[in-house]
C-alpha cells in the first residue's frame, strides 16, 4: 500500500478501524463484496488502521476529556493521511460523535456512516416509514441517527433504556468476546421488540450489531438496515467516481 503507485491512486481509501476489530473486518468484507470487480487489480486499494486500543467511545463525564478517544482517533486519522489516502471511512457509529473534530480543515472526503444509511433508507422508497434504532448509549445520547432520520421525514423509534441495557449492550460485549451465536440470540430479541413496537425497519446503529446478527440470514436482511454495508457502498460509489477522468460523465 505504500508503493508510489498506490499512493498516487485517486481511489486510495483509508479505513479508520479497530472499534472493534471484528466490525472492521466485517466492513472490509462488505467493501470487497460490493465492489464491481472481476480481477484483483480492479478492487479498491485500502490502507487500514485497526487500533483496538483506542479508548471507549463514551461521552466524557462532566466534560472531562481525560479519557476521550479523540486524541487517539486523530492520531490514526493522521496516520492514514500520511499514507496518502484520498478519502476516509470509519466503521464505528459512536466515534462519529467526534466527526466535526475529525474533519476540521480536512481537504479529502470523510464519508459519514449516517449519511450512507439515509441514502439506503431513501433507496428503499418508503417515505415516512417508521425506523427503529438499536445503538450504543453514546450514539443514542447524541441523537446521531435520530435527528437526521426525523429531518428526512421518517419516523424514528429509538430503543428505550431497558432494551438498550438489557439486550443491546450485553450483545455488543458478546461480539467483542467473539461469542457470535449468543450475540445473535440477544440481538434478534432486540430487533423483534422494536418491530413489535411499530418499527418497519431497524437500523443496526452499532457496527457490532450486523456482525452478531449475521446479515446473510434472510430474516435479518429483510428487517434490518446495515450501516456497515451502507458505508461500504458509499465507499464503492466514491471510488468508482474517483477513477473517472475529470469531466467524464
Amino acid at each position: 500500500m505504500n508503493s508510489p503507485n498506490s499512493r498516487s491512486r485517486p481511489d486510495l481509501l483509508g479505513v479508520l478501524g479497530g472499534m472493534g476489530p471484528l466490525a472492521t473486518a466485517d466492513f472490509l468484507t462488505k467493501l470487497i463484496s460490493l465492489t464491481p470487480a472481476k480481477l484483483d487489480r480492479e478492487h479498491i486499494p485500502v490502507v487500514v488502521s485497526s487500533e483496538p486500543q483506542i479508548p471507549k467511545r463514551i461521552l466524557s463525564v462532566a466534560n472531562d476529556d481525560t479519557d476521550s478517544p479523540l486524541p487517539a482517533i486523530l492520531d490514526r486519522r493522521d496516520f492514514l493521511l500520511q499514507a496518502g489516502v484520498k478519502a476516509i471511512a470509519m466503521p464505528c457509529n459512536a466515534a462519529h460523535n467526534w466527526y466535526g473534530d475529525l474533519t476540521a480543515e480536512l481537504d479529502i472526503p470523510f464519508l459519514h456512516i449516517v449519511d450512507a444509511v439515509i441514502e439506503a433508507l431513501k433507496a428503499a422508497d418508503k417515505p415516512s416509514a417508521t425506523v427503529g434504532l438499536l445503538a450504543s448509549r453514546t450514539t443514542i445520547e447524541v441523537r446521531l441517527y435520530e435527528d437526521p432520520i426525523l429531518e428526512r421525514g421518517f419516523g424514528c423509534l429509538v430503543a428505550d433504556t431497558d432494551l438498550t441495557e438489557s439486550l443491546v449492550i450485553p450483545g455488543i460485549a458478546l461480539v467483542k468476546e467473539n461469542r457470535l451465536a449468543e450475540a445473535k440470540t440477544v440481538f434478534s430479541e432486540a430487533v423483534e421488540r422494536l418491530l413489535d413496537a411499530g418499527a418497519e425497519k431497524v437500523v443496526l446503529g452499532c457496527t457490532e450489531l450486523p456482525v452478531g446478527l449475521d446479515m446473510s440470514d434472510p430474516w435479518v436482511a429483510e428487517r434490518c438496515i446495515d450501516p456497515t454495508a451502507a458505508l461500504a457502498q458509499a465507499c464503492v460509489d466514491w471510488a468508482m467516481a474517483a477513477r473517472k477522468p475529470e469531466g467524464a460523465g
